[in-house]
């Protein structure tokens, strides 16, 4: 197995890490907004706490809206004035 190979398992294993615990966290802070969560655990806060940075990860890094280098996500170009 190659360098290449080993890259693209650490790097599908950390993404899948990431989603885990992104989708926990947004389920964690659900619950604790509908009042599900009577005496959150240090696990749920813990998720709650981590929430604002894997949702700013995401917007940042994974998200279209976040990247500057999307040529399909920038406005289209003005029009040329002459005829």
């Amino acid at each position: 197995m190659g360098v290449r190979a080993v890259k693209r398992i650490a790097l599908l294993g950390g993404a899948f890490a990431y989603m885990v615990l992104l989708i926990e966290a947004i389920r964690a802070a659900v619950a604790w907004w509908h009042g599900e969560l009577a005496q959150p655990g240090w696990g749920d806060m813990a998720l709650i706490a981590l929430l604002p940075l894997l949702v700013w990860i995401w917007w940042r890094y994974i998200s279209p809206f976040g990247r500057a280098d999307c040529a399909k996500c920038l406005p289209p170009s003005e029009p040329d004035p002459r005829p």
